[in-house]
């Protein structure tokens, strides 16, 4: 599986417009995933000149990332022109940054003018995720670092076997294994490729409060509509269905759990000409990435443990 035909782009940019206004509000998830990156980018010691965002949002990750290199020309970018307003009226201060609308397929960047690229909670929306690593190597200078986290198959894992319960269409969106990621940046050309993972879970008062949330931040599944009616749409005897099928996963404190399996992807363009990355099919895990079980308070009331 090297991309994600099915996704449509207009859907992705619609979504994520309208939801720019709750998106910060509903974003748990997402902003657990930038603190987790921004954590790793602490461990890189890099001095970039310049840092791009790729599918900046609201500018969470932006803010840290200004904190972090101060002197560094900051540029970001995202499809969704609403969540790059919505990041313009932030009160001034850390986060500043050249903000561009674009595609992360096709930037408008110069080839070699980004030390390091990052990016959270976007590629899994790509529709050409080969293509993605390919601009994201043609921005990136000799020995430029790309650092994303994108979302696995087992992410929304209760919400999708919920749902098949109910009918057979394409409500949660499909996800690409690690593996094959870590095979497209061998191919994208990168050095020293490494994949990682972990599960966050989410826990949610209500099933109707995930898919609030999911909706608030513009993460619904985006597939063109095939048959009657849209995916993600369904009468009122279907979403008692659902509401039934999720009840298997409620705990023993009440609430209902949402995972989410995230993705740490890092590499290098190479700094000389001729430099050989990881064997084909060969994905290295560092020992760092094995972390200890913990629990973090979140939004809304639930706890996301690891």
């Amino acid at each position: 599986m090297t991309e994600c035909p099915d996704i449509k782009k207009h859907r992705v940019c619609d979504d994520f417009s309208r939801a720019a206004p709750s998106y910060d509000d509903a974003a748990v998830v997402q902003h657990e995933v930038c603190k987790r990156a921004l954590q790793r980018v602490d461990m890189l010691e890099l001095k970039p000149a310049t840092v791009l965002d790729v599918g900046c949002a609201t500018g969470r990750c932006l803010q840290g990332l200004a904190s972090r290199f101060p002197r560094s020309l900051m540029l970001a970018c995202d499809l969704a022109m609403p969540m790059l307003l919505q990041h313009r009226r932030q009160p001034a201060g850390p986060g500043a940054a050249r903000l561009v609308c674009c595609d992360a397929e096709q930037m408008p960047f110069d080839e070699g003018t980004v030390d390091l690229l990052f990016s959270t909670s976007t590629f899994q929306w790509c529709t050409d995720l080969p293509r993605v690593l390919a601009e994201c190597g043609r921005v990136l200078c000799a020995g430029g670092v790309l650092l994303f986290t994108t979302f696995g198959p087992d992410t929304l894992l209760q919400l999708r076997r919920s749902f098949a319960r109910v009918d057979d269409l394409p409500h949660v969106h499909e996800f690409i294994d690690m593996h094959h990621i870590g095979d497209m940046m061998v191919e994208a050309g990168f050095v020293d490729p490494v994949v990682d993972m972990e599960m966050i879970d989410i826990q949610y008062p209500s099933v109707q409060q995930l898919l609030r949330d999911l909706k608030a931040t513009g993460s619904q599944a985006k597939f063109e509509a095939s048959r009657s009616k849209p995916p993600g749409l369904m009468g009122k005897r279907k979403f008692r269905s659902l509401l039934e099928a999720y009840e298997a996963y409620r705990l023993e404190n009440g609430r209902f759990p949402a995972s989410y399996e995230v993705i740490y992807g890092y590499a290098r363009k190479p700094a000389h000409p001729g430099s050989t990355a990881a064997g084909p099919g060969e994905v290295r895990v560092p020992a760092s990435g094995i972390r200890k079980l913990g629990e973090v308070q979140g939004l809304h009331g639930g706890t996301k443990t690891e």
